[in-house]
């Protein structure tokens, strides 16, 4: 039986029954091919497809697998990653997760796999693994589908809507596809239709064309980075978090103020050791500060006791040497 779940039932019907596709329901997908497979082999089929039916046993994969069609997936959960150490908590890609309808046995009845699947929140997807249960599972956030040689607006799109994920990406990514390049951001509306969106919900403020250039651009520029900053400041700010929450960025953080204070303290010792030469009418030439760094991280009396010993500047930096080995 679907349990109820507070994050999933504003945004689609809980009964199975209530969108049981009906019988004609037959999958439409251009650029892929069909080919019969048992649910028995579908258990151990390891290959990635588009969709699968009971009914007929039957499953779809894409004709051309490129890496043209696969980049953009992982270019996703590379950049959500980003975005993340930015917000300060995590954001997970699943890829081709299995997003499964069963029957009122628990047997799967009909199955999609998306390019990729994210999830903004993941620890609220309690049961989390390769398969989500469309009528008990915490939904994904976004639904990424990749149209290089295939057209998902045929079918798979209506699929979509009528299982009730919130926000699906269509990704047209280059010139070279079948299609004008771009991105399209469908979100579910209060009524549960899919409308055209300019910018993402589960990512505040983050276009469609910035997406799309993010996905796309070799190498990624400036433009791109500042984009994944805001975004990421923007979820922190929605979820009460920053980057301090972030367990690398945190050490990274706490790294540099180490650096900066050894700096700080190297800057101190520098000047205090030419005041001491220059006290003792020692010639302090311009570049000699670049010796006195040698001496970071050694003491205060060490420091002065080579300026205090030496006879000219060529001997302090003898002995400076001498000091570091």
């Amino acid at each position: 039986m679907a349990h109820s779940s507070p994050f999933t039932d504003a945004i689609r019907a809980r009964s199975p029954e209530s969108t049981r596709p009906p019988a004609d329901d037959v999958p439409d997908l251009p650029g892929c091919e069909s080919f019969p497979l048992t649910e028995r082999e579908l258990e151990t089929f390891d290959e990635r497809i588009e969709a699968w039916d009971a009914r007929t046993e039957t499953a779809w994969r894409v004709r051309d697998v490129s890496p043209w069609h696969e980049q953009p997936a992982q270019r996703l959960a590379m950049l959500s990653a980003r975005i993340a150490s930015v917000r300060g908590a995590p954001i997970e890609c699943f890829g081709s997760a299995s997003l499964v309808r069963l029957d009122a046995a628990g047997r799967r009845r009909q199955l999609l796999q998306a390019d990729n699947v994210v999830y903004v929140h993941p620890a609220r997807w309690k049961d989390r693994g390769r398969r989500v249960d469309v009528d008990a599972d915490l939904l994904p956030d976004v639904v990424l589908e990749v149209d290089h040689t295939t057209d998902v607006r045929r079918w798979k799109l209506g699929k979509y809507q009528e299982w009730g994920f919130p926000e699906t990406w269509v990704l047209v990514p280059w010139k070279k596809s079948v299609r004008a390049p771009g991105l399209t951001i469908h979100v579910r509306d209060a009524g549960g239709a899919y409308r055209q969106a300019a910018e993402s919900a589960a990512f505040p403020g983050w276009t469609a064309v910035e997406i799309h250039r993010a996905l796309t651009e070799e190498p990624l520029s400036a433009v791109v980075w500042r984009a994944l900053e805001r975004v990421g400041r923007a979820l922190g700010e929605r979820d009460g978090t920053s980057p301090e929450d972030d367990p690398l960025t945190r050490s990274l953080l706490a790294t540099a103020e180490r650096r900066g204070e050894a700096r700080g303290e190297t800057r101190a010792l520098a000047k205090a050791v030419v005041s001491a030469l220059r006290a003792r009418g020692i010639d302090v030439p311009a570049d000699i500060a670049s010796d006195v760094d040698r001496l970071a991280g050694r003491s205060f009396e060490t420091a002065m006791a080579v300026a205090m010993a030496c006879s000219d500047a060529a001997d302090f930096r003898r002995r400076i040497h001498q000091a570091v080995r």
